[in-house]
């Protein structure tokens, strides 16, 4: 049967409720007169700032929610169904794409509890995959009026893809972060073994994060965008 994950939209509205609640008494501690010297002011700017974040950022994560149809992540009959993330789209992959299902953490600066994030590895030769990505690497290196920096920053790209630090196996073109949602693994276990037996569930630890090529992959569109504005130039 399918497993499906929707978002809880709890966190995000009470950032909103909060921020919300606290705008009024902020404003009028602007107009107090013993709010003006200067200790206050940085006070007053730092509630500014933090009100200001609590009803962006909770907004912002509605916003994903919505466009994503309120599913982090979903294994239909027909494939997988990845959310939205900051600035990505929600996407979806058929089943003839998808070599295995990522669950991976990612090490926090300040806490010690990593981040937990739920992707889909492709197989090799399916669009938006690894194997796609290095014949772009190629092709793009090749080119006789690429710049010399572009060219060192592509020649980088396929060093990464090629350390022993990165997990191409199981690298995620697609993820999610576990976050406003909760996992079911032996749910998700039942839904792969159900709809698609030969796609397994990997896990991943902190050591190795299989999502930093797609930052190489973002920064090789912008390359090629700005190569292909110079020759326009010409």
């Amino acid at each position: 049967m399918p497993y499906r994950v929707r978002f809880v939209p709890v966190l995000p509205v009470l950032m909103i409720v909060i921020g919300a609640a606290a705008a009024p008494l902020v404003a009028a501690g602007m107009f107090m007169a013993e709010m003006r010297a200067w200790q206050a002011v940085l006070g007053v700017v730092f509630w500014v700032v933090l009100v200001l974040w609590l009803v962006g950022s909770g907004i912002a994560r509605l916003r994903r929610m919505a466009r994503s149809r309120w599913t982090a992540f979903a294994v239909e009959p027909d494939g997988v169904r990845i959310g939205a993330g900051p600035g990505t789209p929600p996407r979806f992959f058929p089943w003839s794409d998808v070599d295995a299902i990522v669950r991976f953490d990612v090490p926090r600066v300040v806490r010690r509890a990593p981040m937990r994030h739920l992707g889909v590895s492709l197989r090799d030769g399916a669009p938006g995959g690894v194997a796609e990505f290095e014949q772009r690497l190629t092709a793009a290196r090749e080119r006789p009026d690429l710049r010399d920096t572009d060219r060192e920053t592509l020649g980088h790209m396929v060093e990464r893809l090629a350390g022993d630090a990165f997990p191409r196996d199981h690298a995620v073109s697609a993820y999610v972060r576990q976050r406003d949602w909760w996992l079911n693994r032996r749910a998700l276990e039942r839904a792969l073994h159900d709809l698609a037996p030969g796609v397994p569930l990997v896990e991943l630890g902190a050591g190795r994060p299989p999502h930093e090529w797609l930052d190489d992959r973002a920064r090789l569109e912008q390359a090629a965008q700005v190569a292909q504005v110079d020759r326009s130039g010409d």
